[in-house]
């Protein structure tokens, strides 16, 4: 039998397996590692803010999906039924907690609600969302604010957000609990587009609040294993083929 000699010929090192860019690889990116977490984050079907984003008016508190949402959150859950995931958690809204049942209801699962996945902005309770053509603070007008977010593109620049550092911490602090408690476990998140664009930020290291557009049922797959954070895929949509992105 030949026995495979180690790359650098140094015989007090123990030979490189087969494939030596696996075994390189396998640490960094949580290849077989049985306690890394899959975790699938999930922003929520079309909802009816998205709809009202679109045609320019101000947003309800906790609006539901719209038909095109409901049908959106069927076919994820059916394509997270085939993952064969292990426990489900939402944000309380409605249009993510509605796009968590599908997947509960297929798998089996309860849905642990998590009130810190809330998005970021969310009206109050019995309002609505700002008003598009409302004033904006004094002194300031829409090209400015736009050129300054361009900038530096964080919540911060936004007019009336709740601040970068606040949003990303309560997220991060509630994505590492839920991490903490399901090791080695496949785990859908059903959340919001806020969140997974500033989590895929803090897991970059980027001070931008938006390196990505998180479509509407897209599904954002992460490891994790103690302090670190791999991101394996982003703005997934394969279940979603024949319908306009949203």
């Amino acid at each position: 039998m030949t026995v495979m000699r180690d790359p650098d010929r140094n015989p007090r090192t123990v030979p490189a397996p087969i494939d030596p860019m696996a075994y390189y690889f396998q640490d960094i990116l949580l290849l077989n590692n049985p306690t890394a977490v899959r975790l699938y984050l999930i922003r929520h079907g079309q909802s009816g803010g998205n709809v009202a984003r679109e045609e320019g008016r101000p947003g309800e508190y906790d609006p539901p999906l719209t038909p095109v949402g409901e049908e959106q959150a069927r076919r994820l859950g059916e394509r997270m039924a085939q993952y064969g995931v292990d426990a489900v958690y939402a944000s309380p809204l409605q249009r993510a907690y509605n796009t968590a049942l599908e997947i509960a209801k297929r798998t089996g699962h309860q849905i642990s609600v998590v009130d810190n996945l809330q998005e970021i902005n969310e009206p109050p309770a019995g309002s609505v969302g700002p008003d598009p053509r409302a004033p904006l603070p004094d002194g300031m007008t829409h090209e400015e604010i736009k050129r300054r977010f361009e900038s530096d593109p964080t919540w911060d620049n936004l007019p009336g957000a709740e601040s970068s550092a606040n949003f990303r911490g309560r997220i991060v602090a509630a994505i590492d609990e839920i991490i903490a408690a399901n090791p080695g476990r496949k785990v859908a998140v059903a959340c919001h587009g806020g969140v997974i664009q500033s989590y895929v930020a803090h897991i970059l290291g980027l001070s931008s609040d938006f390196p990505i557009y998180a479509f509407n049922a897209s599904i954002t797959s992460v490891r994790a294993a103690g302090d670190r954070r791999v991101i394996w895929r982003l703005n997934d949509l394969a279940h979603l083929e024949g319908m306009r992105m949203t």
